[in-house]
């Protein structure tokens, strides 16, 4: 969930355009990212389709850079989905998630591997999870096995030399969430970016 918080945009920032070439959008959209599918968290490489995303739908055309996200082309497709349902929820004008609050109304579960509303009775915490699909059992796997094969490669590696590994080998912070939740690695993102 943190890539879908924002910054302003970049200066000198093109539009979107609808019959033209987005890769200098991506691109500002993608270093805003950090490299990772602002849904997935999957780290983004050169054989990945990856689109801007228009995160409200009903805005495509009208919008701007806090309604551009660079995605996974699989992301987008999971999201299209719930277009129609979740026309009119709510989150899409609070925009909770591209404040620090996302991150406060919304976990991912230890051991389950699942994305959670922290209240569950927080209607768009729980619809907002939906939308995305962060659920889908296809992801939940696809996160499941990066998992563990993360944990399975720290075994071999010295505590001391964990972050110098996740710098050498930024693609195993695919699912940082959840690396980070279920290794118990708070805040690994940052130490391996410093």
């Amino acid at each position: 969930m943190r890539f879908l918080v924002k910054g302003p945009p970049p200066d000198g920032l093109r539009a979107y355009r609808a019959d033209g070439d987005n890769r200098t959008l991506r691109a500002a959209l993608l270093d805003a990212q950090r490299g990772y599918c602002a849904y997935t968290e999957k780290r983004v490489d050169a054989l990945d389709t990856c689109a801007v995303e228009h995160f409200d739908p009903r805005k495509k055309g009208d919008d701007d850079w806090f309604n551009w996200y660079a995605t996974l082309q699989s992301a987008n497709q999971r999201k299209r989905r719930h277009d129609r349902a979740l026309a009119n929820a709510p989150f899409f004008e609070s925009r909770f998630f591209q404040k620090v609050e996302g991150a406060a109304r919304i976990r991912y579960v230890r051991g389950r591997g699942l994305y959670k509303a922290v209240d569950p009775a927080d209607v768009e915490a729980r619809e907002l999870i939906e939308y995305l699909g962060l659920n889908d059992p296809t992801l939940h796997d696809v996160r499941r096995r990066h998992v563990k094969r993360v944990r399975d490669t720290l075994a071999r590696i010295a505590q001391s030399e964990w972050i110098e590994w996740f710098r050498e080998h930024p693609e195993d912070l695919s699912f940082i969430t959840a690396i980070e939740v279920e290794l118990e690695l708070p805040g690994l993102l940052a130490k391996a970016a410093a």
